[in-house]
């Protein structure tokens, strides 16, 4: 049986990939703040199993303490492939440099760049001897590659993560694993993030009439459609490690 691993599969797109994995027969470890009960009753109605590891990703230590349990224990159940979603992510401090709250930096920083570097860091250790196979999917931003007014918190957390994909890939091939890391831009989608997005002041935020405007006439994305291309890229095609996939250039 193959299992997948999501970071922040309470809500929003990660909700929305974990049950796209369900439904194609793979079992499910969610690593969150909050479990997620409709999950859970969907994995027990498919016959796939339900794991719950709660956990703070704004917290390095909590994250590196939970993950090396969780990369522990996904490890020695002999699954042919581990697919490992790094969704979790927060769009604040919403502010021009110079305006930033450094607690909020810290912990966007956490969150959507040290977390994942931690949680990469501890599944690859868990994978030596075994014999899965893990494919690393770092959710991105289009952000990560353009500078955006008031964003620079998350522009370069997201730049980070598209470097992190890049560069353990290489160290992968150089290895010669067939372990497999890509990174993942989902565009932008009708979530609680986009919310915050649109609350921002035109001072804070530069683009924020761009944004409601999107809300407005119905041009975002529901996650469903774009978990349903990343869950297809990653099951049904043979991925190329290291690079970045756009989804509209997928659908």
């Amino acid at each position: 049986m193959d299992y997948a691993m999501i970071t922040g599969a309470t809500r929003g797109l990660g909700e929305s990939i974990a049950k796209r994995f369900i439904e194609k027969g793979i079992s499910l470890i969610n690593v969150s703040r909050s479990d997620n009960a409709s999950l859970r009753e969907l994995c027990e109605e498919r016959s796939v199993s339900y794991q719950f590891f709660q956990c703070d990703l704004s917290d390095p230590q909590e994250t590196e303490e939970m993950m090396r349990e969780a990369g522990s224990h996904v490890f020695s159940l002999n699954a042919d492939r581990i697919y490992l979603v790094q969704n979790a992510g927060v769009v604040t401090p919403i502010n021009p440099s110079g305006q930033v709250d450094n607690s909020d930096l810290k912990k966007s920083v956490h969150v959507n760049l040290l977390s994942p570097m931690i949680v990469t860091n501890e599944m690859l250790m868990a994978s030596q001897g075994s014999s899965s196979q893990l494919i690393m999917v770092n959710v991105s931003s289009g952000a990560g590659s353009r500078p955006v007014y008031g964003w620079s918190t998350y522009c370069s957390t997201k730049a980070g993560i598209n470097m992190l994909t890049e560069t353990v890939s290489l160290e992968l091939s150089k290895n010669g694993s067939r372990h497999k890391a890509i990174a993942f831009s989902p565009g932008v989608m009708d979530t609680d993030m986009q919310g915050t997005i649109r609350s921002s002041s035109e001072e804070s935020f530069a683009d924020v009439e761009n944004f409601k405007r999107y809300k407005e006439q119905g041009m975002l994305r529901d996650t469903d459609t774009v978990a349903e291309v990343l869950v297809k890229l990653v099951t049904e095609t043979e991925i190329e490690s290291g690079k970045l996939y756009h989804v509209n250039d997928l659908l």
